[in-house]
């Protein structure tokens, strides 16, 4: 990852010929710049496996200093993991139910825990000395309500990279209302409409991004793209407001699109926003601390919610509370139907939930009936 600075640099596609001499026959997914001569050039191929395999390159000298195996790097197999890899597709609507669920977690929770014994703000403090199951609760509940906020911000940051809700659900609305990004911010094919089987100059590309004022780190995207896409190239930056984008032809290396933040409309830097704060650069390296903030907050969930069920629990039972016989609060029911029309996913697995719970009473009533 990092090299001996020297005075010049060998061009970028003999950095990135170098990458495919040492990983013959690999697709080149996406090359890394940094800008800090003391960085080396990253060069990542899409493996077959789903998992990326990166190889780093000496961008003074053009030599290639080492690789890292998709299962042996952990960013190549975290963030393909995070995608729903090994079960594409599947693995996504997965990790958007898991989201969605979360989301009514969160919400059902602080429904719960409103205080209405008049405690008021002292309820947002952990009774330590109660014991029992009130000591695990308050410890589930009072964290829980903290990040409560931050819980439903950052799965709702997540849902527009879900191959669903962000493929079926926001890309429509976005198109329907206007709201698309700039093509040149976009990571799908985008055809320049040319038809080189080839890419022209990366150099070439590179020297253009920098002759248009592109600083700091840049990302080439789809170098290896479909025959007659273009390349995608943008600028690494911790706000979605710094950075640049920029699509050239992938015959001649032209320019074909060039977007910045003004170029986005509201709904599209809602989403771009999103993406920074998910992947905690909007902060800067404060960011990291609170996102791991968040991570052990959810685990700490975890723990103390299985506790505080686990004392609560009758002995050789579930525990699962009665069904309530009051009907459900207006409020309650509208927040549920808006829930689901903005989550279609919640919905399905909500019927399908529905469905299974009445067949089980169904089929448990005849059985207590012949008995």
């Amino acid at each position: 990852r990092f090299v001996e600075p020297a005075a010049g640099a060998v061009s970028l596609d003999a950095q990135v010929m170098a990458a495919r001499d040492f990983r013959t026959g690999g697709k080149v997914a996406n090359v890394l710049l940094p800008a800090d001569p003391a960085r080396s050039t990253q060069v990542t191929f899409a493996a077959a496996n789903g998992l990326p395999l990166a190889v780093f390159v000496d961008p003074h000298r053009g030599v290639v200093l080492g690789s890292l195996e998709g299962a042996a790097w952990p960013v190549g197999w975290m963030r393909s993991l995070h995608g729903g890899w090994p079960l594409g597709d599947a693995g996504s609507w997965l990790l958007e139910l898991s989201a969605c669920w979360t989301i009514v977690m969160v919400l059902s929770g602080l429904y719960l825990w409103w205080p209405r014994d008049g405690r008021g703000w002292r309820a947002l403090l952990p009774r330590l000395r109660s014991g029992g199951w009130t000591f695990w609760r308050d410890l589930h509940a009072c964290v829980a309500v903290w990040f409560s906020l931050l819980i439903v911000l950052f799965l709702f940051t997540a849902l527009p990279w879900t191959s669903l809700w962000g493929g079926r659900v926001l890309a429509p609305v976005q198109q329907a209302l206007d709201q698309q990004g700039p093509r040149a911010a976009g990571f799908a094919p985008v055809f320049a409409g040319g038809a080189a089987t080839e890419a022209g100059s990366l150099q070439r590309m590179l020297e253009q991004a920098r002759a248009r004022g592109m600083a700091g780190d840049l990302m080439f995207y789809m170098v290896d793209g479909p025959p007659g896409s273009a390349v995608s190239l943008r600028s690494v930056a911790a706000k979605a407001s710094d950075e640049r984008y920029l699509l050239l032809d992938r015959a001649d290396a032209s320019v074909v699109d060039d977007a910045d933040w003004s170029r986005f409309p509201l709904l599209a830097k809602a989403v771009a926003t999103g993406v920074k704060l998910h992947e905690a650069d909007y902060f800067g390296r404060s960011g990291r601390w609170i996102n791991t903030a968040f991570a052990l907050a959810l685990a700490w969930l975890c723990v103390t919610g299985t506790m505080a069920w686990w004392r609560r629990k009758p002995t050789r039972a579930l525990g699962v509370p009665p069904a309530s016989q009051r009907p459900w609060p207006w409020w309650l029911r509208v927040l549920a139907l808006v829930g689901f029309l903005v989550l279609p996913l919640l919905a399905l697995s909500a019927a399908l939930l529905w469905l299974a719970e009445t067949a089980w009473a169904r089929l448990a009533s005849n059985g207590s009936a012949r008995a």
